[in-house]
């Protein structure tokens, strides 16, 4: 059928991404499409026959020019084995066999597993491609399974001439060490305005001293020496690895509108000082903050939560801490001082505030009362809410159509196991019976116990609040697929 290309372009939003690369044979329009689907994000993690197969696809500029997104995370230990090619000689394969199968059709029995390819192979391999990832964009490397000892400098500085001057997000993963080679390779990245570190450590105290000194004389000053080009800015942190030496080194960064911190607060911030300068010396253009600062072991002593919460109340004095946000992510502790200094920060944010995600606290309904009455009728109207309720109810429903009649996307966490069939009718009876049904809400996700509650659930709620016209922030409401939360990026 001989249409304009501009058509297919809009007939091709309508499908499924699945579906538009069952159709790469149709035409030419559906073919790039579905080559740009297949190579956007790749993601190397093991050396085996399928990431051998896809490196000499890459070594052609056809696909290698489509990857915008490379996600490095070798897992060696973990690697399928490498099997032997058939003796048999294959039928030469067609040109979009050999850009989008995954693999060999064969079926046959494969012989004896031989011994993975060490980590030289899969990077030796891999810094053959990079030159050909001409439009790359975002380039992550995850390095805490690669074995002590390994440089990863020659490879790092073989990323960087090919793409660096191009890339815009960069995230990297590892040890302390690891940060010392990643800086060793001078990365070249003046285009880059996001940056993500993932910390980890061995659990060895004798290294403390020498992770001190990564920390303050390598990677503050590297941090620092692209801070004016940065506008997102992610510490993570996945040990007991104390980050307070970091931050109090740290300068300011003048275009910043990001800053996510996830870490155990009782072991990253023996001294928070510097965490809180941050906050306070970029609030002029800080827009969206993520603290996820759950202390480790607080399920067994309260101690450290208590802790957590002083410090969030301490900005009392700082009083540009949390201003002007349009997003705020926060585990606000389960105390008392932490739920004020929620309220605090939601009231100097309140005029701007667009998305609002509360993390691991299950509020009740006074509670949710509390917080929506604040947030009612102000300037910049709330779009985006993720919470954690203790019981979901009717009421609870009322409460939020009444004080948030602008909402268009809602995530609930119900604490407890769904209720028996009679609850559930009553449930409903009442909540048609409600005033949500005049609600504008176009989207809803609700996880009881740990799991999405079930489609048959979702339509009912949706039967009762007629606005509503996706599930899971998908844009409909029959997909399988699930986005967690509305409103936030993730490098």
């Amino acid at each position: 059928m001989q249409l304009p290309a501009e058509l297919w372009l809009r007939i091709s939003n309508f499908l499924t991404q699945d579906e538009v690369v069952a159709l790469v044979g149709v035409n030419l329009t559906f073919f790039n499409i579905a080559l740009d689907i297949r190579y956007r994000t790749i993601h190397i993690e093991t050396w085996n026959s399928k990431s051998r197969k896809l490196y000499e696809r890459l070594r052609d500029p056809l696909p290698a020019s489509r990857v915008q997104r490379l996600i490095l995370r070798p897992h060696l230990s973990l690697s399928n084995p490498i099997r032997s090619e058939s003796s048999r000689p294959a039928a030469s394969p067609s040109l979009w066999h050999r850009l989008f199968s995954a693999g060999s059709s064969s079926k046959a029995q494969p012989p004896p597993a031989s011994k993975p390819a060490p980590i030289e192979q899969l990077i030796e391999s891999l810094i053959l491609v990079l030159p050909g990832l001409v439009n790359l964009r975002s380039f992550e490397a995850e390095v805490w399974d690669v074995e002590e000892g390994y440089d990863l400098r020659p490879f790092f500085r073989s990323a960087w001439a090919a793409f660096g001057p191009k890339l815009e997000a960069v995230s990297f993963g590892g040890r302390p060490k690891d940060f010392l080679q990643f800086v060793e390779s001078e990365p070249n990245i003046p285009a880059c305005t996001s940056l993500n570190l993932q910390f980890t450590h061995e659990m060895d105290t004798a290294a403390n001293a020498a992770t001190l000194v990564i920390l303050v004389d390598c990677v503050a000053p590297y941090i620092n020496s692209i801070a004016l080009q940065l506008t997102t800015f992610k510490v993570w942190s996945w040990s007991t690895l104390d980050l307070s030496a970091l931050f109090l080194n740290l300068g300011k960064f003048p275009r910043l509108t990001e800053f996510h911190v996830r870490a155990p607060f009782n072991r990253a911030f023996t001294d928070p000082a510097g965490l809180t300068n941050l906050l306070e010396t970029n609030s002029q253009t800080l827009q969206h903050v993520e603290l996820r600062l759950n202390p480790s072991g607080s399920a067994m002593d309260p101690s450290p939560e208590q802790r957590l919460g002083e410090w969030f109340s301490s900005h009392q004095s700082s009083p540009l801490v949390m201003r002007d946000l349009k997003k705020l992510r926060l585990f606000p502790t389960n105390s008392g001082l932490g739920f004020d200094a929620l309220l605090m920060y939601l009231e100097r944010s309140a005029n701007t505030l667009t998305t609002l995600a509360i993390k691991d606290r299950y509020l009740s309904l006074e509670e949710v009362s509390t917080l929506t009455t604040l947030l009612a009728e102000r300037e910049s109207a709330l779009q985006n809410l993720r919470l954690h309720v203790r019981v979901w109810s009717p009421e609870l429903f009322d409460l939020l159509a009444a004080k948030l009649p602008g909402l268009r996307s809602l995530s609930l966490y119900v604490g407890g196991s769904p209720g028996d069939r009679a609850a559930e009718k009553l449930f409903f009876a009442k909540l048609r019976n409600g005033t949500c049904r005049q609600w504008t809400l176009y989207d809803i996700g609700v996880w009881q116990g740990g799991f999405e509650v079930s489609l048959s659930t979702m339509r009912s709620l949706a039967a009762c609040i007629p606005s509503i016209r996706s599930f899971w922030n998908n844009g409909e409401m029959w997909s399988d697929s699930k986005n967690y939360e509305v409103g936030f990026t993730h490098i």
